[in-house]
């Protein structure tokens, strides 16, 4: 397998359940942006958007590929037998409007700084495919730059050789992370790029792809592919959009980002490294594998602003039918040995805002008003699950 597919391979397959939940309350303040965490900081990242509306959940994939364009491969489980109609190719300055729009923000008071702070075959029809033989190309076409395959499988040494007859370069290990897919009977999505195409259309970088599960009961991201070939640490941005409320995960530990505390002023230079450490010391708090709200609220209205709110035609075209949804920005961190559950998601009927904001402070106001510069990690319910130290960071950063 190709650094690309590393790089990009979260593999990413989507399904959902509803049930309603209760999140903290924020109360806004008035305050201006100074600074934002940009989601390249991490730079071993896959970025997905997820819209689901009336039962139809729209899965939108970036992908963050700098190599040769002929090292490019995506395969990734879904649960239904994806047609051309079903995906295109969308415009990739959605994903930096949403980025934009839902990173952890610095701010800065400018007086006080003591503030509150189509039809897809039947089961029977496609389990008559896949008993044809071990791996059956079920459906082949191209979108865009992009040539699609979707193939079904019963046997997962079949499917690895298969990938490495047709010049995917897989380990020798890759059938075990296949093998879970294939007991779920889900059909591979496989994705590679048509060099001459993309020449002729005049695009240097990968554009994102979209489809669209219709009916669909649940919603997963089977990333367990992405460890494959997987070296470190690598992170999963999830941008959740819903006409009902704040998404979570269903079979992970769901906590949000320490929040609305003050920062020393000299961090601001260094703010995007600071977030990455307080992003892993609340994981390693929390003591448990856990998934981390970064962000909550109306995409219609924001307290403080880093990027204007998201309009009707860009939520059409990320898969919302509805003038405004509520999004929810979480963030997964993941190495080869952990989470070995793929993540699952419910949508809840908490509209309660929620963001990572942090108040730049002069130091002398900061020694005086610290109270311990403690730092609260909370389920979306409000339950505190541990504090810890910010000093620490504080001092590294500074």
């Amino acid at each position: 397998m190709t650094r690309g597919l590393r790089n990009l391979s979260l593999s990413l397959a989507v399904f959902l359940a509803l049930l309603s939940l209760n999140a903290r309350t924020v109360l806004a303040f008035c305050g201006f942006f100074v600074a934002k965490v940009d989601a390249k900081l991490f730079n071993n990242r896959s970025e997905v958007a997820i819209a689901y509306q009336n039962n139809n959940t729209t899965y939108n994939l970036a992908f963050d590929y700098k190599g040769d364009p002929k090292e490019f491969a995506l395969v990734l489980p879904v649960p239904i037998v994806l047609k051309k109609q079903d995906v295109k190719v969308i415009d990739p300055k959605l994903f930096q409007r949403l980025d934009d729009f839902t990173a952890p923000r610095l701010v800065r008071y400018q007086d006080n700084f003591n503030q509150n702070l189509p039809r897809t075959p039947s089961r029977s029809e496609a389990e008559t495919k896949r008993d044809r033989a071990p791996v059956t190309v079920v459906e082949r076409f191209s979108v865009g730059e992009y040539d699609v395959v979707i193939l079904s499988a019963n046997e997962s040494n079949a499917l690895a050789s298969w990938l490495r007859q047709n010049d995917y370069r897989l380990p020798d290990n890759a059938a075990r992370y296949l093998k879970p897919y294939i007991d779920q009977k889900l059909f591979f999505f496989v994705v590679r790029i048509n060099v001459k195409e993309q020449q002729r259309l005049g695009f240097q970088n990968l554009r994102p792809i979209q489809f669209t599960v219709k009916n669909s009961q649940r919603v997963m991201l089977p990333f367990q592919l992405g460890k494959i070939n997987s070296e470190g640490t690598q992170d999963i941005i999830v941008y959740f959009l819903s006409d009902k409320g704040r998404a979570e995960s269903s079979n992970y530990t769901n906590v949000m980002i320490p929040s609305n505390f003050a920062i020393p002023q000299e961090i601001e230079s260094k703010f995007g490294e600071f977030y990455k450490g307080l992003l892993a010391t609340t994981i390693k708090a929390v003591g448990r594998e856990t998934v981390v709200t970064e962000y909550a609220w109306d995409t219609g209205s924001c307290d403080p602003c880093s990027a204007s709110p998201l309009t009707f035609q860009e939520l059409k075209e990320l898969g919302m039918n509805n003038e405004r949804a509520f999004i929810t920005r979480l963030h997964l961190q993941y190495t080869k040995d952990t989470y070995n559950r793929d993540l699952e998601f419910r949508v809840t009927s908490d509209t309660r805002t929620y963001q990572g904001r942090y108040i730049l402070t002069p130091s002398a106001a900061l020694s005086v008003n610290s109270g311990g510069n403690k730092a609260q990690v909370q389920a979306p319910y409000g339950k505190q699950l541990s504090t810890f130290q910010l000093e620490p960071l504080f001092k590294k950063y500074q």
